[in-house]
């Protein structure tokens, strides 16, 4: 730019600049995907002495909170019922997980948990059908984890018992047969 003030030399490298940004978001914007967001999904999980609890999705639009209670070893949960005025607790479940873990009767003393959700398509069965996700619950003491199915439908009313699936021990060589008794209550509950 020979014979140009300099003033007149930056504002023309500025006005080159700014039209070249504007061309990129230009080409940006119809080059992008219109494909929409990906929507996400957050549970949580939490624990303190006496309790744990966790968030656990049932289908896209509804969720459940369960609560494992380290005294009695009750793991209960509950639905929502937002349609409700006021909104309450309208369905829920329970299940003792003591014997599932391997604890007798009379011996827990002071046992501490972990109860965590994840996602699993468990097959329908026999007429039960279950949510897309499945609960975890590990004895810290010893690692072992008991996974359970979660029986759900839109309609469900009353309270369900959740299906214990099966056990993983990590210590002495991972999963392991699950005790007496769980297999035959997930058979038995994919029979009804």
């Amino acid at each position: 730019m020979i014979g140009l003030s300099r003033g007149a030399q930056v504002f023309g490298w500025a006005s080159c600049a700014a039209a070249l940004f504007a061309a990129g978001v230009t080409v940006g914007i119809v080059a992008a995907p219109r494909s929409p967001l990906a929507k996400v999904q957050a549970v949580t999980s939490l624990a303190d002495e006496s309790f744990a609890v966790c968030t656990v999705p049932l289908n896209g639009a509804i969720e459940a909170l369960f609560m494992l209670d380290f005294e009695t070893g009750d793991l209960s949960g509950g639905i929502l019922n937002t349609s409700a005025t006021p909104p309450r607790f309208a369905s829920g479940y329970k299940h003792n997980v003591l014997k599932d873990l391997g604890f007798k009767a009379g011996q827990v003393k002071n046992p501490k948990f972990l109860l965590v959700s994840g996602i699993a398509e468990m097959p329908a069965g026999g007429g039960m059908q279950f949510a897309s996700s499945v609960l975890y619950v590990t004895d810290s003491s010893t690692g072992t984890t008991v996974a359970y199915a979660i029986p759900f439908n839109a309609q469900q009313a009353g309270v369900a018992e959740l299906v214990p699936l099966d056990v993983a021990r990590p210590r002495g060589g991972g999963a392991k047969a699950a005790p007496a008794g769980i297999k035959e209550k997930a058979a038995g509950a994919k029979a009804k």
